[in-house]
């Protein structure tokens, strides 16, 4: 009897097993396909509503990768996303601040990506063309979709396991093309040459690779592309690193290649440069001017005329030259930089009007003719007599002329004409604080410049220049001050932020309560703690990059054709100030 009971719960399990079999497993052709066509399809359902939670940026990349990916790798990615894994064509959220990078290449570069992309993790933005990208052939076809719309720093590009039955003078020719069109975005060129292919009889040839990255190097040489040896990083460690008889590598290789090219771009991605030069070292013209104390050293000989220079050339370049008017202030610097923004500090004799009877300075012209004369050199005031090298204009002339010879990193270039006799002016963005920012307004009247940004000014409260016609449109005037600063409660201020135009922009915006863009206002105010100190207040402004940095992004970047709704003139800013 127990031996019955057991024959019949073993018959009973086998039949369930083979029930189960039977309804999981495909008895034809016909079933297997609808079974395929099932799964497809329930993947597809729950990939749809995974893209349904992501933003539009998400989605619009995602829609890109369903065209590009193919019938291989889509299905793939389809249920990495589903399972919530990341992989090499991860959307990418950029940080503004870091350059871009693009990899483009084949499946061992796609298997090496995201290594690349942690090891280089807030150092730049690292991105993959939405493909498998295959020969050259399909590069000529797709390089467009791959690059898309961005700006690109830096591309890392491999082709040649792909095309290793390509004619070597096809592939020479086609990488040719492929350089022109990348050429075309700015971004720096880096080839990575093709990883070593094992001989396997009808698949692989090891030559086929070698002959091919010697073609690639000669294009490069003549291209001036820079070469990431892959080839020889690995070949040490085949044996070790690479799959048997296959052209890919083990999660080791990949993840040996992915530290390899991280370790090769990082130190192209460029640093911050603090530079410096002196007056007197640089330009042969300059003079001293004891007489208003602007000399090159003091006595003990240290020297005064040290002029500085910001870049960093890990930030996408704004092509914007941000000449100071006032001291070094390193914090500011390294906030312009950081913006893809140029920034120097010309050394300048500036302090003329110490030098001038009151009387003279009283006529409500007088001040900013010399202001004038002090930025270009020029003859614009009976007052003074100012060399034209000693100006703003010619030291800022001769240190960026200085900068582009002696740190061509920087692309100091771009700043300068054709025949380098003059700064491309249109380029130039003019700040300063206090004096600074009023000569900078004052000099940006005469001379038409991208922009111009104010701390804490501009003074002149008894010209008339201010109302004078601006060869700089008014939209491109920028002010920032604090309402305890004494240019501010004496309406020195709102009287020059009024003369200039400047209501038609939008209302006065404290930047205490609102957020960035301010109403794309051009007059700005903050009433931040500084103990009821009308010194502090004057200088808080350009104090504290943490504090102040979206407030001075703003000022610096902000499109100067998005502007606030035109206001009436201030009734309480008095215009007339001088004494009855």
């Amino acid at each position: 009897m127990k031996t019955t009971t057991i024959f019949i719960l073993v018959f009973v399990a086998f039949v369930s097993l083979t029930a189960a079999q039977t309804q999981t497993e495909p008895t034809n052709a016909a079933e297997a396909a609808a079974q395929k066509a099932r799964a497809v399809a329930e993947l597809d359902t729950k990939y749809q509503a995974w893209v349904a939670t992501l933003s539009p940026e998400q989605q619009a990349w995602e829609k890109v990768l369903q065209s590009e990916l193919g019938g291989f790798y889509l299905p793939i990615h389809k249920r990495q996303k589903v399972a919530g894994q990341s992989n090499a064509w991860d959307f990418v959220e950029d940080d503004p601040d870091l350059p871009r990078v693009l990899l483009i290449g084949d499946s061992v570069s796609r298997a090496y990506t995201q290594t690349v992309r942690s090891e280089l993790a807030g150092k730049a933005n690292v991105h993959r063309a939405p493909a498998n990208c295959g020969p050259t052939a399909t590069g000529l076809k797709k390089m467009d979709v791959w690059l898309g719309d961005g700006k690109w720093d830096i591309i890392h590009f491999n082709f040649g396991i792909h095309d290793r039955k390509t004619k070597l003078a096809d592939y020479s020719g086609r990488l040719e093309q492929l350089i022109t069109r990348m050429q075309g975005t700015g971004a720096k060129l880096i080839f990575a040459n093709t990883t070593p292919l094992p001989d396997v009889p009808g698949k692989y040839s090891s030559a086929s690779v070698i002959e091919r990255n010697a073609a690639a190097a000669n294009v490069m040489a003549k291209q001036q592309v820079e070469v990431n040896d892959l080839f020889a990083a690995i070949s040490p460690r085949l044996a070790e690193l690479q799959k048997p008889d296959d052209c890919h590598f083990s999660g080791e290789g990949n993840t040996f290649l992915g530290k390899t090219v991280a370790a090769f771009l990082e130190p192209r991605l460029g640093k911050r440069y603090d530079l410096s030069a002196r007056v007197s070292d640089i330009n042969p013209e300059a003079k001293q001017h004891p007489a208003i104390n602007y000399v090159f050293a003091d006595e003990k000989g240290k020297p005064k005329d040290l002029q500085h220079a910001v870049v960093d050339t890990r930030v996408p370049s704004k092509g914007k030259l941000v000449i100071w008017l006032m001291g070094h202030n390193q914090q500011l610097f390294e906030s312009i930089a950081s913006y893809g923004l140029h920034g120097i500090q010309p050394h300048y004799a500036n302090g003329w009007f110490s030098k001038i009877e009151a009387e003279a300075l009283d006529s409500g012209k007088a001040i900013g003719a010399i202001r004038l004369e002090a930025a270009t050199g020029e003859d614009h005031s009976p007052l003074v007599r100012i060399p034209k090298s000693d100006g703003a204009a010619a030291r800022s002339l001769h240190f960026v002329q200085w900068l582009a010879e002696n740190h061509p990193e920087g692309n100091w270039q771009q700043f300068l004409t054709d025949d380098q006799s003059d700064l491309l002016w249109e380029k130039v963005i003019l700040s300063g604080i206090s004096h600074g920012s009023t000569t900078a307004a004052r000099w940006a009247k005469h001379q038409k410049v991208a922009r111009v940004v104010m701390f804490s000014g501009p003074r002149d409260q008894l010209e008339s220049w201010q109302g004078f016609e601006s060869a700089t449109p008014a939209n491109r005037y920028f002010g920032f001050t604090h309402v305890l600063d004494g240019g501010w409660t004496g309406d020195h201020y709102c009287r020059s932020w009024q003369m200039l135009g400047l209501a038609e922009f939008g209302s006065i915006v404290n930047v205490d309560d609102t957020q960035s863009p301010f109403n794309h206002s051009r007059r700005l105010i903050t009433n931040c703690d500084v103990q009821e100190s009308s010194r502090k207040a004057h200088t808080i402004v350009v104090r504290g990059r943490e504090k102040w940095d979206r407030v001075w992004r703003y000022l610096y970047t902000h499109p100067v054709n998005q502007v606030g709704d035109p206001v009436p003139p201030d009734p309480n800013c008095t215009m007339d100030l001088r004494k009855k």
